[in-house]
């Protein structure tokens, strides 16, 4: 792999490449500012969202997709889909792939909740976890959604700034939902 990586170095998008660098530097730099000061500062300082935000600025200030061939986010569809009845039809089909799929599902959600319990102090039940995911999976299968289940990355995000009730994650939705639904074209061209 190694060996792959330095035989394509050539290759490589300097702008992408400072791009990547600085989002991680500052992301770095936050997390070690929010982890010395944890105890001075009210709230932790969301760097997640401003490197977003410088980003999305600098990409669209400077064209970067268009001047340095850096990828883009690029169009992002607004509104929601309306509701419509899962296609029957193609049960046979996936069958096999849903069951695998809620099998993973079900198994992450569970070990992230696990995780979080040992590190709070609270207790999980897997039954509750597993109807959550069900009723979520079923409501969801009429907006023609992914499968439905926890997000590693996010929730390791949101636990990390401070975020330990379920406001937290109805803050999340709702920021997400306010994407989607009317400021999506602003992060068009965020970089990837």
């Amino acid at each position: 792999a190694t060996a792959a990586v330095l035989s394509k170095i050539t290759t490589t998008n300097i702008a992408a490449f400072i791009v990547g660098l600085t989002c991680i530097v500052l992301l770095v730099i936050g997390k070690e500012i929010n982890f010395r000061f944890k105890k001075k500062l009210p709230v932790p300082i969301p760097m997640e969202i401003i490197v977003v935000i410088i980003g999305t600025g600098v990409s669209a200030g400077m064209n970067l997709n268009e001047s340095y061939k850096v990828d883009v986010v690029g169009t992002i569809p607004q509104g929601l889909r309306a509701p419509a009845v899962p296609e029957i039809q193609l049960i046979p089909a996936v069958f096999v792939d849903a069951v695998a799929i809620a099998i993973v599902g079900f198994s992450m959600a569970v070990s992230m909740a696990k995780i979080f319990a040992l590190k709070h102090g609270y207790t999980i039940d897997g039954n509750q976890e597993l109807i959550a995911l069900g009723i979520c999976n079923s409501v969801g299968s009429f907006f023609q959604t992914f499968s439905i289940t926890c997000s590693m990355s996010r929730s390791l995000v949101q636990e990390s700034t401070g975020g330990r009730t379920q406001i937290a994650g109805t803050l999340s939705a709702v920021m997400v939902l306010l994407v989607i639904v009317a400021i999506g074209y602003l992060f068009e061209p965020l970089p990837q």
